[in-house]
């Protein structure tokens, strides 16, 4: 389903698009700009931050960003092939 946006000019980013880069610079996830339009579309859940969270508080902000985002990343090389 297309899902339009609402001012003139706007683009709506995927964050799907930006794992791999942010798995090398997992610094960038907080304040990336696809993580905040995946929040509004409700595409990255309370469930999702509890996660994020957690692991952060288990292994650091760094690993515990890539503990999150990397199985996104394999998901999406496995789909690929």
């Amino acid at each position: 389903m297309f899902e339009g946006l609402i001012a003139k000019g706007a683009c709506r980013l995927e964050l799907d698009h930006y794992l791999e880069a942010l798995v090398r610079k997992p610094g960038a996830f907080p304040g990336a700009t696809a993580l905040d339009q995946a929040r509004s579309a409700g595409k990255f859940t309370p469930v999702h931050d509890a996660w994020w969270t957690a692991a952060a508080r288990a292994h650091g902000d760094a690993e515990g960003t890539r503990a999150l985002i990397g199985p996104g990343v394999l998901a999406q090389t496995l789909a690929a092939k």
